[in-house]
């Protein structure tokens, strides 16, 4: 009886891990490369003045080494005021941030809160 609890829980969460990670995967090919702005890589914080979270991202935003953010651009955008652009990259949780190559294209997201050294070691990986 026990083993079958353990058994189904484990499946219960291998299938929610599974369908994260092609949501994800799924979400990252929906969105088109931005060219109009390539050339530098750029970090897209999605915010609210009304996300509790936020904060601690944007804190974790400022902790990045400064080396690192000065070869990034990182770009802060209020949900609430550029509603096109957080429909566009398709942003449904507070804080988002999306990781562009030089291309343009998206190479990492994070829903919810993302420490300085996840940034920092996604950022490195693409310079």
């Amino acid at each position: 009886m026990i083993l079958e609890r353990v058994l189904i829980t484990a499946l219960l969460i291998a299938a929610g891990s599974g369908a994260y990670f092609l949501f994800k995967q799924a979400h990252i090919r929906r969105l088109r490369p931005e060219k109009e702005r390539a050339g530098r890589p750029r970090l897209l914080y999605f915010r609210s003045d009304y996300c509790g979270p936020c904060v601690t991202q944007e804190r974790f935003l400022e902790e990045l080494p400064e080396p690192l953010r000065q070869r990034v651009e990182i770009e802060k955008i209020d949900v609430e005021q550029e509603v096109e652009t957080a429909s566009r990259y398709g942003v449904f949780t507070l804080p988002t941030t999306l990781l562009l190559d030089e291309e343009g294209s998206i190479r990492h997201v994070n829903y919810g809160l993302a420490d300085a050294g996840k940034l920092a070691r996604q950022v490195e990986g693409l310079l």
